[in-house]
Order: C-alpha cells, then structure tokens, then sequence
C-alpha cells in the first residue's frame, strides 16, 4: 500500500493526496479538487488502478462511442473521427434535478508516447446546453498488466444547480467513473491490439 502512495504522488507531485481513498467495489480511488478559479466548480481529479495494460485500457477509453456504457449519467455517446485525427462525440446527460438533461459535444485528442497513453476532451463551445466542459485521462503502468489511470473532470453544467452541489456531483461520480471503466475494459472486444 505504501508504495502504491508513492507511486500516486510521483504521478502528479503538484497535487496532494487526500488522507482517506474512497472505497469501490472493486478497489481504491484517491479523488480530491482543485480550484479552476473564483466563482467555478471545482475541478476533480481521480487516480486509482485498473487491473489491465494500459494499452488495453486506452483502446477502451478511446472506444468513444461506447462512453455511455460505463460513464455515469451519460445516456448518449455518438462518436465521429475526424480528418485532423481527433474526435468528436455528441453526449446527452441525465442528471439528478435541478439540473435535467445536458447535451452537448467534445472534441477529443489522444496519443500514445514514451509510456504514457493520454486522452484529453473540451467542450465544443455553443454546441449544447452546459456552460463548460472537460477533462482527460492519463495511463501509464504500474508492473505487469496494470495501469495507473489519472482522471481530471471539470463541468460547469449551467442552469440552477448551485456550485457546492456540482463539485459534491463531480467528487462522487468519479470514483463510480472508475468502478465501470473496471469493468468495461474486460469487453472482449478489447482484446485484440
């Protein structure tokens, strides 16, 4: 367990790990915020371990039409590959009043170099009904077949919700974000390279 500590503050030393991880399960996730600015929802970031290469785990993640299969809320993930090499995915949210359906589109990147695999997504302005949104992924290995994945997510979904009940959203979604990205990498169509 120590190690696996210190391996999670090496990964992003400009944060600091929260004393207590929040159970899941199917393992541990260390999620904490960070303040984007004054009068913005809190950032959240997520670092946990998934039992599977990241190479595995990236195919997964950048599988993007299939989002909805494991993100929480996300009812809709319809996803077109552009020419430049990037994506872009039309989501529709369910979320809990007052804050209703959201729907809107990402534009998503990704590479693969020097042992790290990342993705990174942003809100394409005016294509929805939120106010911001965005985040990424990092993958890199932690020892044979296993993957320390970063998450950092930020919404803004606009509307009445008031700011503390968005960062609580974003604080307890993610480790449920980790609980399903568990188990959707176990899809057999990800086993192939």
């Amino acid at each position: 367990m120590t190690s696996l500590l210190l391996l999670l503050a090496l990964a992003s030393p400009s944060l600091s790990l929260p004393g207590t991880p929040y159970p899941t399960p199917t393992g541990d996730v260390w999620v904490e915020t960070a303040s984007p600015g004054a009068g913005k929802p809190r950032e959240g970031v997520g670092r946990g371990v998934i039992e599977a290469p990241p190479e595995r785990v990236f195919r997964a993640l950048t599988d993007y039409g299939h989002w909805s299969e494991f993100m929480p809320f996300l009812q809709k993930s319809a996803a077109s590959p552009r020419p430049d090499g990037t994506t872009v995915a039309e989501h529709v949210m369910k979320l809990p009043a007052p804050t209703g359906e959201r729907h809107y589109k990402v534009r998503f990147h990704q590479k693969a170099e020097g042992g790290t695999w990342t993705i990174d997504w942003a809100y394409v302005p005016g294509s929805g009904n939120v106010k911001d949104h965005h985040g990424s992924w990092t993958l890199t290995p932690l020892g044979s077949g296993r993957t320390l994945a970063v998450l950092r997510l930020y919404t803004a979904p606009g509307g009445f919700t008031p700011q503390w009940a968005v960062d609580r959203g974003t604080t307890e979604t993610i480790p449920w974000i980790y609980h399903g990205l568990r188990q959707h990498v176990r899809r057999s169509r990800y086993d192939g390279p």
